[in-house]
């Protein structure tokens, strides 16, 4: 028995509607969502998505709030930033 959505994946189910770039764009998202991410705390590749834009580490547990479809880690803290944020007891400064 042949593969009917050889090309076109999980798209298979749109026909020939909505235009080849929409359908590839929609693929390639689908694909991308389903890949695990490397989790920035335990650097495992056991981060799913569990909703849109939330992302969960299957071994440590911790949950992340990234993009909607794609995780993209946070950005490393600086030491500026560190500085910035400290909490400075009144009359100590």
């Amino acid at each position: 028995m042949s593969k009917r959505t050889k090309k076109v994946g999980n798209t298979g189910w749109m026909g020939p509607r909505y235009g080849i770039r929409i359908r590839r764009r929609v693929l390639e998202l689908d694909r991308a969502r389903a890949r695990a991410a490397a989790c920035p705390r335990c650097s495992t590749i056991t981060l799913h998505r569990v909703a849109s834009g939330v992302f969960e580490c299957r071994r440590c547990g911790v949950r992340y709030a990234s993009g909607a479809y794609l995780f993209t880690p946070p950005p490393p803290i600086t030491r500026s930033e560190k500085d910035a944020t400290t909490v400075v007891a009144p009359g100590k400064a």
